[in-house]
């Protein structure tokens, strides 16, 4: 990483002299040296490891229908598309009663 960061930091002094050397009017000169650290700035960038892929944990089967703690009528459903973050970090589905409506977060594990 270290030898990336000092690359950079080479590319941006360049530019930087660059940028003063334009104000001096010449412009030809100029656009070919940009060119050529636009070119080794993407050279750096594609030497970057990629970005590590989040890592998701397995969802855990719950049980498809349970007693509806208002209503006591066994429907209470998982509403698998509705999935919001908790206050802990940890992931809440919503399960929703179709007799009476009521709506209760749970966590996902």
């Amino acid at each position: 990483m270290t030898d990336i960061a000092s690359r950079l930091e080479s590319i941006r002094d360049r530019i930087a002299e660059l940028g003063s050397e334009m104000d001096r009017a010449q412009h030809s000169d100029a656009a070919e040296r940009l060119r050529s650290l636009a070119a080794e700035l993407q050279g750096a960038i594609g030497d970057l490891p990629p970005p590590p892929a989040p890592v998701r944990k397995a969802r855990r089967k719950l049980p498809d229908v349970e007693k509806c703690p208002r209503c006591t009528i066994r429907s209470l459903h998982i509403i698998p598309e509705e999935v919001r973050v908790a206050a802990d970090g940890t992931e809440e589905v919503l399960w929703r009663c179709s007799s009476c409506g009521h709506d209760l977060w749970r966590r996902d594990d």
